[in-house]
């Protein structure tokens, strides 16, 4: 597929992409669940009555809260609410309460869009109400649509939380812009077309869930939704990929080595996949994925990377013959328009070859955290010299960029790590283990568990005359945290080890594992 560019000279947005296969296909598929689908036309309808809800409930240019569980819902909501010229606010429904209320507060959200099973879940701060999407959608009606506000590029698309080393979830500000440049760059070096099917594995809270929707859509394909039974086991997502016959599917690599695993010891294959993206943590390449890959016929797997802050900047593709695949494959180079920096501690380009900070340039990133001036300064920096004068974007993870102008992740400079594909900052859980009041004081280290997966170890120091117990402190922050942030193991210590200069030893407690 080629590029599509709009009369302004940017690519076309993610919504207009959407109403372009609506006008050109409209009785095609675009989500299947179940037994059940909608078409272009009928996804489109519904968006379009929502968005002349929002609008007439003078909800416009602002963040809307989208609460639901996986279904249809959830496509008709983020694309209403665009449509709205409104930011969507991805809340999952797996997250404890307090920290949905905390994100709806934080982002500002005046309407919490969610469904009858859902509404009393969060509590809402003032000025925000809680509209149910089947209320909105009969409010609307079939009356003619308001004329729609003025979205460009700069317009905000979404706000999406991410883990914050003070205890509390930054939102980070996505305008459409960097994601109608994604969309169109997906496309253009994608094999899946008109009639192709996607899997919508991802949780809305992962901005991959933006990518499978979108490039999807930009294509004439179809969404097929994964409920969250399915997605909890191996063999009934297996089951629905080759049921639906799905061609591409997005994940992160412990769910791929899963379900090549599985595969493997069942000796049922997802067959019709053509194309595997991964994304979200470091992509290795088991014996598991290579068998997988050897029972895929021409299928490509492409490693893709990007914080939250750019979406995805890098991308490799990995085909033909999966014994040659590299153990540790690259990052890959940048994707159109984007720019990649390897940067010494002050900034400087470090020769190829030598490991560095990788900071990002171009029209990829990010507007900042939403009401966090001081921290969109801090990681948002314009540097002389580079990306013509405009911001980068510094990541913090170490990269070096090899002689085949091939990026490698050799990690991440801080503390902060993928758990799951999902990014944590362990200060965040250390802040919120030292609220708990057998706790006296808490570091949290990574370990790599077998099949390198990524694993939180929380050693504590017990208040005065308190036991610190590992299901006690575990059950505590289930309460605050969610499942991919509670360590997998909680030890206590009488003391924690530190270095010379008056820091917690790290190194120390990583020999402990």
């Amino acid at each position: 597929m080629n590029e599509a560019v709009s009369s302004s000279g940017n690519p076309p947005l993610a919504h207009e992409l959407f109403e372009a296969r609506r006008s050109s296909r409209p009785d095609r598929p675009a989500v299947l669940w179940g037994e059940r689908s909608l078409s272009y036309e009928e996804l489109g309808r519904e968006a379009d009555r929502l968005a002349h809800a929002l609008r007439l409930a003078g909800v416009i240019g602002q963040p809307v809260g989208v609460f639901f569980e996986r279904g249809f819902s959830i496509a008709v909501a983020v694309l209403g609410v665009l449509k709205a010229g409104c930011a969507y606010v991805p809340l999952d429904p797996a997250y404890p309460d307090e920290r949905l209320a905390a994100m709806v507060h934080d982002s500002g959200a005046r309407v919490l869009l969610t469904e009858r099973a859902l509404l009393d879940r969060i509590p809402l701060p003032d000025g925000t109400r809680a509209l149910l999407l089947e209320d909105a959608l009969s409010a609307a009606g079939d009356a003619p649509p308001a004329a729609a506000p003025e979205i460009g590029p700069d317009s905000l698309a979404y706000v999406i939380y991410t883990s914050g080393s003070s205890g509390v979830p930054k939102g980070v500000a996505m305008p459409h812009g960097p994601l109608a440049n994604l969309i169109a760059w997906q496309c253009a070096h994608s094999a899946c077309g008109t009639g192709d099917r996607t899997l919508q594995f991802s949780a809305l809270s992962f901005d991959v869930s933006f990518q499978e929707m979108f490039s999807t859509w930009a294509s004439g394909g179809t969404l097929v939704v994964a409920d969250d039974t399915t997605r909890r086991s191996w063999q009934a997502l297996v089951d629905l990929l080759n049921g639906a016959s799905v061609r591409r599917m997005f994940l992160p690599f412990v769910a791929l080595q899963s379900i090549a695993a599985h595969a493997a010891s069942v000796g049922v294959w997802p067959a019709s996949l053509r194309e595997v993206v991964t994304a979200g943590e470091q992509l290795q390449v088991t014996p598991a994925v290579r068998a997988l890959f050897r029972q895929l016929d021409g299928a490509v797997l492409v490693n893709q990377y990007g914080p939250s802050e750019t979406h995805v900047v890098t991308s490799l593709e990995l085909r033909g013959d999966p014994d040659g695949w590299p153990d540790r494959p690259g990052i890959g180079r940048p994707i159109a328009n984007a720019e990649a920096y390897v940067l010494d501690e002050r900034l400087r380009p470090r020769q190829p070859g030598t490991p560095g900070e990788l900071c990002i340039g171009g029209p990829v990133l990010a507007q900042g955290y939403l009401g966090m001036p001081e921290a969109t300064a801090a990681r948002f920096r314009n540097v002389p010299g580079l990306a013509g004068g405009r911001r980068i974007y510094r990541t913090g993870d170490l990269v070096e960029l090899r002689p085949d102008g091939i990026l490698h992740f050799l990690g991440r400079l801080d503390d902060q790590v993928k758990i799951r594909g999902h990014r944590v900052e362990t200060g965040e859980v250390e802040a919120h283990l030292r609220t708990l009041p057998e706790v006296a004081d808490a570091v949290v280290v990574v370990r790599e568990g077998p099949g390198g997966v990524k694993q939180l170890v929380a050693f504590c120091v017990p208040a005065r005359g308190a036991e610190v117990a590992a299901s006690a402190v575990r059950r505590s922050l289930s309460v605050r945290l969610p499942d991919h942030m509670i360590p997998s193991s909680v030890r206590p210590l009488p003391a924690l080890p530190l270095t010379s200069s008056g820091k917690v030893d790290r190194r120390a407690l990583a020999r402990r594992l």
